[in-house]
């Protein structure tokens, strides 16, 4: 699950985010309506784990992925007992804190099957927004469906009491259509962007 690999923030900030993602496999399983309904079902396990943002369940219908992003490691602890004991036989992909998902397989009595770390960023870096926060903000929609520019303007509609920073937080999250974006982290992170 590479796009959300470069969720961007502190080690306080970031162990409060974590991404949850199931998927069918083309030509292998893709196709199959048994597959299909363990999809579901793993769908409605995230949703029934209060998740911060997830795909719209009319997505998850038809989609050969799922996914979720929680701001509690307990909610996804609880999450991957139900996978286990549902032993439904899809993969599940959880993006976070290395270390805090480790914990979280040895609890559980699971191992990790692989891990994708990100190198960083590299090219043209100046033109990316001097702010460090609006890439934290930005970076938790992997696809880059949330603009620095968008970010910048709910900024400014906040410092005019135009609009609250938890309305802000959910329009921004909006056009993020997988379902990763974590307006919850958002709230704080705006809130470190208005002066005080």
């Amino acid at each position: 699950m590479t796009h959300s690999l470069h969720r961007r923030g502190s080690e306080p900030s970031l162990k409060k985010d974590f991404v949850v993602l199931s998927c069918l496999a083309k030509n292998l399983n893709r196709e199959s309506p048994e597959a299909r309904e363990k999809l579901i079902k793993i769908g409605e396990i995230l949703n029934e784990n209060h998740p911060v943002n997830i795909i719209r369940e009319s997505a998850w219908k038809i989609s050969p992925v799922v996914t979720a992003v929680y701001n509690d490691i307990n909610q996804v602890k609880s999450i991957i007992r139900t996978l286990k004991e549902a032993d439904l036989g899809i993969s599940i992909v959880i993006s976070g804190l290395i270390s805090d998902i480790q914990n979280l397989m040895n609890e559980v009595n699971l191992s990790m099957h692989s891990i994708h770390l990100s190198l960083g960023v590299f090219g043209k870096k100046e033109l990316l927004p001097s702010k460090e926060k609006i890439l934290e903000i930005t970076t938790m929609c992997g696809h880059h469906c949330i603009s620095p520019q968008s970010v910048e303007n709910y900024v400014e509609l906040i410092k005019e009491e135009k609009i609250t920073i938890e309305k802000a937080a959910q329009n921004l999250a909006k056009p993020c259509i997988c379902g990763i974006f974590n307006h919850s982290r958002a709230e704080e992170l705006l809130n470190e962007l208005i002066p005080k």
